[in-house]
């Protein structure tokens, strides 16, 4: 038995917990930038609420920047690094969805060093980025999915590009994490369902990947079992704050589950999609190309997937893996297609092309690892619902 386990943030966990922002944050300075979306945060109160409590405990200046978009580009990672810079902040605030978040933490790696944003897309560990001159960030989710909270990766598309990559490094982590499942209670059935289902494939693909990592994937098992229960609750009901509180939880060990493990082939084939179609939600096109891929993968690492599969209620046989990926969408209402989300079909070759130039570092680690053609086909099942 052999792994290894590094997490340097600091979790407050628990409802009302957004609260200690301001006593969390007066250890970093007294100039804040918030990071955030253009209305979720306001509507709900959450913007206003951590301004308080910043300014409460001693915050001499918060400057807002409201412009995070789902799926963001690195055209606001630099603009929001500009602002930072020239303001003199001394720590970075994240308060919202994942896009927040993942925003928030590269604002930190760009702003403290030289560059640009895509500059430091799949950047290296080495010397050249020095870790105490990074500015904290303090990541407070108001959605239970990404677990960008929890972990070193921040997910960026360039739209002149096309393309969407990550920024993975070590000092891409939060200082802190706030996770205060009150927050969650604003969001749609429609929301919760999507947020919900990317916590669920972190968590299927952490497990079934080919990286050994036991610790990491107890996480992934114990987060698979809660959204099994919980996700179609929170759908049905969204002011069961149990529902909620467990859903955060979930999405909180999945997110240090693909830290540790990271993700697969339904990521890899994902993002491509989201860059070439940016309304597409992350988790509508996980949720398109899941079931396909799984009937791929399955036979790749049998005695995971069965575990699976038992895990989601089913016999412990690999195959039933596919029926329990299939059953969750359906429990809440994102049982889609490719066509249906709005992809041409023309355009699965062109996918196809970049899933293979621009993830391909995830195909070893694949139960399966895919060819071209494999890709290709792959996409065409999940274009036509599969």
């Amino acid at each position: 038995m052999k792994f290894d386990f590094y997490l340097p943030v600091e979790v407050l966990f628990g409802s009302g917990r957004l609260y200690t922002l301001g006593e969390v944050a007066k250890r970093y300075g007294y100039r804040a930038i918030i990071i955030t979306g253009k209305n979720s945060t306001k509507e709900n109160g959450a913007l206003d609420r951590a301004i308080r409590s910043l300014k409460k405990w001693g915050a001499e200046e918060v400057i807002l920047y409201d412009r995070v978009e789902p799926n963001p580009t690195d055209q606001m990672v630099n603009e929001a690094s500009a602002i930072v810079v020239e303001n003199k902040i001394d720590y970075i605030v994240g308060l919202g969805g994942g896009s927040a978040l993942d925003t928030a933490k590269a604002v930190s790696i760009v702003s403290s060093n030289e560059g640009y944003a895509w500059d430091y897309v799949n950047y290296p560990e080495g010397p050249r980025l020095i870790p105490y001159l990074n500015r904290p960030v303090i990541c407070i989710p108001t959605t239970a999915g990404t677990g960008s909270e929890v972990n070193r990766y921040s997910v960026i598309s360039n739209p002149k590009r096309k393309e969407k990559l990550v920024i993975s490094h070590s000092l891409n982590y939060p200082k802190v994490a706030i996770i205060d499942p009150t927050l969650t209670l604003s969001m749609s059935p429609r929301l919760t369902a999507i947020t919900g289902v990317d916590a669920f494939v972190h968590a299927l693909e952490s497990l079934t990947n080919k990286v050994e990592n036991i610790f990491a994937d107890d996480l992934a098992i114990r987060a698979l079992r809660i959204i099994k229960e919980w996700l179609p609750v929170a759908v049905n009901e969204p002011e069961n704050l149990t529902a909620r509180e467990w859903m955060s939880y979930a999405s909180m060990l999945a997110g240090i589950a693909i830290d540790k493990k990271r993700v697969a082939l339904i990521h890899g084939m994902e993002h491509p999609v989201s860059a070439h179609y940016p309304n597409v939600a992350h988790a509508e096109g996980l949720a398109a190309l899941a079931p396909a891929i799984t009937a791929f993968n399955y036979k790749g690492n049998p005695q995971k997937y069965a575990l699976f599969a038992e895990i989601m209620g089913y016999e412990p046989k690999p195959e039933k893996a596919v029926d329990a990926v299939v059953e969750l969408l359906e429990k809440v209402g994102l049982r889609v297609s490719l066509k249906e989300l709005g992809v041409e079909k023309e355009k699965l070759e062109r996918l196809t092309e970049d899933t293979y130039m621009l993830s391909r570092g995830l195909f070893p680690i694949n139960p399966v690892e895919p060819t071209v053609e494999d890709i290709y086909e792959l996409y065409v099942k999940a274009y036509e619902g599969f």
